[in-house]
């Protein structure tokens, strides 16, 4: 898949096309926290300083350092921001690799895909060293990954209709998906032990669908509730052990599968808002990001009441990835130039710290 100059628009239509382990270190990270409030409720505060101009910050997640960490498409490089704001960005990777998803793996290493031929699995330790593996079939594309209950790192093949583990000494294994040209996106671990992705469809036809494979490599795919051509995007474990997702195709929704397979879709205010990245918030709900003009950060409670938020973010920034930080805020990217990592408050108090034998070291 070729890079291409980035604009706003064009890092929306990327977006278009481009988890209970991350729960769980969340609420163990919290739990070791200094008690006190995060930000207020739906407040935002962007921060730039650092970070390489027209980087694309991407994917987002929780560090084993209580750090985010960022995939830069077009840097290409990995970046790191503190819940105090300060960003530290590592290169290593192969040029032109355009990294993607990016996630904490059982090894304590953060792990990202590469989705530019031939395709690659990154590595990169808290310290900055990154190893690269490749994929047995070449140019797969290598979208979404995170860490399954089985030890591996589990990750979708948007172009090779694929969707593949790897473990954490490098071995790769793909599973070929039944619906062809299905265009897996985004994976997540469930609640039952098996890993959740969805398949967006070819842009423009298909029935989208939500996928299942368990660790044995046996996929189930659930369509009946979801709207067709509705372009599944970026599936998280929920706070009410369901697993919810974007809908990318306007008008846009959040979704809802049970792990028995019954979906649920739900309506954002906004129309044509381009929802992606969507991630469970300290306070009990899931917040999402909205690519689309002029940008949102929205939630939405397990019955589905949504709320979006405005105030504080720069218009037409394309927030793309979101994760739940440390510090009872979330945290996400915003693609468009220059590119930025913002905060937003979810107004709620993190639990009272908590003794652990090996607490959490904290920088920032």
């Amino acid at each position: 898949m070729p890079s291409f100059p980035l604009t706003a628009s064009r890092a929306r239509a990327w977006a278009r096309i481009v988890p209970a382990v991350a729960v769980a270190l969340a609420v163990t990270l919290w739990a070791t926290a200094p008690a006190g409030a995060g930000d207020p409720l739906g407040q935002i505060t962007e921060f730039t300083a650092g970070l390489t101009p027209n980087s694309q910050p991407n994917r987002i997640t929780l560090g084993p350092d209580g750090n985010l960490w960022f995939t830069q498409f077009t840097k290409p490089g990995i970046g790191r921001i503190t819940p105090s704001g300060e960003i530290t960005e590592f290169t290593g990777l192969s040029p032109a690799s355009e990294p993607v998803g990016i996630t904490l793996g059982p090894d304590g290493n953060l792990w990202f895909t590469e989705i530019a031929n031939p395709g690659r699995i990154g590595r990169i330790t808290p310290a900055g060293t990154v190893t690269e593996f490749t994929i047995p079939s070449p140019n797969s594309g290598p979208l979404g990954i995170v860490a399954g209950p089985d030890g591996n790192l589990w990750f979708t093949e948007l172009a090779g209709n694929q969707i593949g583990r790897i473990t954490p000494s490098g071995t790769v294994t793909e599973f070929t998906l039944p619906s062809p040209d299905s265009r897996p996106v985004e994976i997540t671990a469930g609640p039952d032990g098996n890993m959740w992705f969805t398949e967006g469809g070819p842009m423009g036809g298909n029935a989208a669908r939500i996928g299942r494979i368990t660790p044995s490599g046996a996929i189930t795919e659930f369509s009946t509730g979801l709207t067709s051509n509705s372009e599944p995007n970026r599936i998280t474990l929920g706070p009410d052990g369901n697993l919810w997702f974007t809908e990318f195709n306007p008008p846009g929704r959040i979704g809802r599968i049970t792990p028995s397979g019954t979906i649920t879709e739900f309506t954002i205010p906004s129309p044509n808002s381009g929802p992606l990245g969507i991630a469970t918030g300290c306070d009990g709900n899931l917040w999402f990001t909205e690519s689309a003009d002029p940008g949102r950060i929205g939630r939405i409670t397990p019955s589905g009441a949504v709320t979006e938020f405005t105030v504080g973010l720069t218009p037409d920034s394309t927030p793309l990835g979101i994760a739940a930080g440390p510090d009872a805020n979330l945290w996400f990217t915003e693609g468009a130039p220059p590119g930025r990592i913002g905060e937003i408050g979810a107004g709620c108090v993190p639990p009272p710290a908590t003794p652990l034998t090996a607490a959490p070291r904290f920088t920032g």
